[in-house]
């Protein structure tokens, strides 16, 4: 049996003023992680990377997603393709490494089959010319690029990228596709994923965990700008202070504005939780993202990066540290806070509470999921 049932989820699917928190079992589960692999991360676009990242033909990242491994290279032609990382002969793991550049083709460790960079088989070493080869490709996973971004899905009947991201407010005016990646950090946080991404919906926290944050950033309303929300995202923005140019140790820019920007955009920050687990923050200067991986019920890797212009990476003597360090210490205050929250959500006496009036995002990234593994269970 479940340690859920649709039911236990009513409390949560409620209206804002009624609703209460997940389930303990939400976060500490192990059949629940399960059907969350299955039937969330297993059966929904998951951004990746960044197309950026493999500029050239050959060039490959390696990502874990709901217990498989995909494989996302660069062809000679310059498309973007995705495939699980499993030889076609006898299913030898092919490439371990995370990342890489410049393959000519995909080398199985095992029995030397090998793979041209559209996944098509090579070569199968001592085989007669008349082999036949039909058929033994790489099995493609479905690939989509948004903004830049890329985004998997292991299902290979899934609707197309577009319609997962239909109702996604319009960030081109950040230029997200043309950002590249000037600091990135990978973080083992001893929590479930979704108390990560609840964390980072709220600013309730803040004034006491934050003093940092508190210092440049307005934490206190947002009522001239609510939340935003739609099928597969919720956020908002945060206002600068006045005197305050970005969100860094010194609440000065360091690198130029992104072009193109409103007057109204140089003042704000915009927080979203892109469902399940892309977190992106765009910022008038640079873009601070966030992706939650779920390892254990009370383990996820979060991989956060800093997306810079190249004007900014092509300044001599180009230094994030500034924007870097303001981040990794709020990172990190936060992952402490969601490793309490793990531990009182491992508690007899954990009970569900009700939300602030400031946790209105909180509650609706927990009604989405509420909804979606209701529909599983």
């Amino acid at each position: 049996m479940a340690s859920l049932t649709a039911a236990d989820l009513e409390d949560t699917r409620r209206p804002f003023a009624a609703a209460r928190t997940l389930p303990a079992a939400a976060y500490t589960a192990p059949d629940i992680l399960a059907v969350e692999q299955a039937g969330l991360f297993g059966r929904t676009w998951l951004c990746a990377g960044r197309a950026a990242d493999i500029p050239a033909a050959g060039d490959f990242l390696v990502c874990d997603i709901a217990g498989d491994s995909v494989l996302v290279i660069r062809g000679a032609d310059g498309m973007v393709r995705a495939f699980f990382n499993v030889c076609r002969h006898r299913g030898s793991r092919l490439i371990d490494q995370a990342s890489g550049h410049g393959l000519n083709r995909i080398l199985c460790p095992y029995h030397a089959w090998s793979y041209r960079l559209d996944g098509s088989l090579a070569q199968l070493p001592r085989a007669d010319d008349g082999a036949n080869r039909d058929g033994l490709g790489l099995v493609p996973v479905s690939l989509g690029l948004r903004d830049g971004f890329i985004f998997l899905n292991l299902d290979s009947g899934a609707a197309p990228l577009a319609t997962q991201l239909a109702d996604l407010p319009d960030l081109s005016r950040f230029r997200l596709a043309e950002l590249r990646c000037g600091w990135r950090h990978i973080y083992n946080v001893q929590a479930n994923w979704k108390l990560v991404c609840e964390n980072y919906s709220e600013c309730y926290h803040c004034p006491g965990a934050h003093p940092q944050l508190a210092r440049i950033s307005d934490l206190i309303s947002r009522s001239s700008r609510p939340m935003e929300t739609g099928d597969c995202f919720n956020g908002g923005p945060m206002q600068l202070k006045d005197g305050i140019e970005t969100m860094s140790l010194s609440g000065q820019r360091s690198v130029p504005l992104i072009p193109g920007l409103s007057a109204d955009d140089h003042r704000y920050v915009y927080y979203y939780v892109i469902y399940p687990n892309l977190l992106l923050s765009p910022h008038p200067d640079y873009v601070l993202t966030h992706t939650a991986w779920p390892i254990a019920p009370d383990h996820t890797r979060v991989v956060c990066e800093l997306l810079f212009t190249q004007e900014a990476l092509d300044r001599p003597g180009f230094d994030p540290a500034d924007m870097a360090d303001f981040w990794d210490l709020t990172n990190r205050q936060d992952w402490a806070l969601c490793e309490r929250a793990q531990l009182g959500a491992r508690s007899r006496g954990y009970r569900p509470g009700p939300y602030q009036a400031a946790e209105d995002c909180v509650h609706t990234f927990d009604r989405w999921y509420a909804d979606r593994l209701a529909a599983l269970l």
